[in-house]
């Protein structure tokens, strides 16, 4: 589960989440089950996602089995 991605869908309204989703070549629906750890994001969409939502959303944060012995950026 991405706890990051949970709360961005949350706060963010439907044509917001379909811009990212286009800008990241994926789904609405994809995303969502990103968030509730039904699947997880390849390094290549994290990348993605990270750049289509301006740092919004980070690959660590969309990851963060593959980052947890490193410290956050924004420490």
């Amino acid at each position: 589960m991405s706890q990051q991605l949970r709360d961005w869908l949350g706060r963010t309204n439907t044509n917001e989440r379909q811009d990212l989703a286009d800008l990241a070549g994926t789904s609405v629906a994809h995303l969502w089950q990103l968030a509730g750890g039904h699947r997880k994001a390849s390094l290549e969409l994290a990348k993605r996602l990270e750049d289509a939502s301006k740092g919004a959303l980070t690959i660590e944060g969309l990851r963060p089995d593959i980052f947890m012995d490193r410290p956050s950026r924004a420490a």
